[in-house]
């Protein structure tokens, strides 16, 4: 049986994208952050990925405990530093997990469908179609070198590569750089024999529409930004 969530449109999770920067570059109080990320960790409830978001909770409140535990201690330079990480940690997380919930359950296809309602000019659409095509398929290259290696017995652990660096240079870094560029290429010229670079109008075959659910998460985010102000 087939779990269900629900669906968010490409934009509203984008609203959440563009809200969590806003809250790292203007940060909002302690209580309104607490706010936000519980948000986010009922979002992730919602999209149907209650594992993901209760470890981006659970990370939070570690940080939490951290700061609250370092903060006293902090004319030590040794502690001042780890609660900088602490603190500066805390602050990207709400970022990371936006970013996260956006692309849970979001095919690449649906994304620039929803970019092409937003009238994003194709300049722009094109190299992020191609960046989001590229990690995945990098990361897959780098599974398949990992699994040759692993196979004749090069760096069998995580640690092996740390502890021969220039090992790890000679097998991942050097074969990644040399088909990075071949699926650069590659994924430019799909996009383009695609006819993403056709300025005529496209359809889709998915449905790229505001729900109610979206409309309600655009409310709470606009909401959240007046509360936190008044907080």
């Amino acid at each position: 049986m087939e779990k269900t969530y629900v669906a968010f449109d490409p934009r509203s999770k984008l609203c959440t994208i563009l809200f969590a920067s806003f809250l790292l570059m203007f940060p909002l109080p302690f209580k309104a952050e607490i706010l936000f990320v519980t948000l986010l960790y009922g979002l992730f409830i919602l999209n149907g990925s209650l594992k993901k978001g209760t470890i981006f909770y659970g990370i939070f409140w570690l940080l939490v405990l951290g700061d609250y535990l370092l903060f006293p201690y902090i004319d030590n330079s040794f502690a001042a530093f780890f609660d900088f990480l602490f603190v500066g940690n805390r602050r990207m997380l709400p970022t990371i997990m936006a970013a996260a919930f956006a692309m849970n359950r979001t095919k690449i296809s649906e994304w620039i469908a929803a970019l092409k309602k937003c009238h994003v000019p194709f300049g722009l659409i094109i190299p992020l179609t191609v960046l989001f095509r590229f990690f995945p398929t990098l990361f897959q290259d780098f599974r398949s070198i990992r699994n040759a290696m692993k196979y004749r017995g090069i760096a069998l652990s995580t640690i092996d590569l740390f502890l021969h660096p220039f090992q790890t240079m000679e097998y991942i870094i050097v074969p990644i750089l040399m088909s990075a560029e071949n699926t650069s290429l590659d994924l430019s010229s799909a996009a383009l024999v695609r006819g993403l670079g056709n300025p005529k109008l496209h359809t889709s075959v998915y449905e790229i529409r505001l729900k109610v659910q979206d409309y309600l998460l655009i409310g709470i985010l606009i909401l959240s930004g007046i509360v936190g102000r008044l907080i």
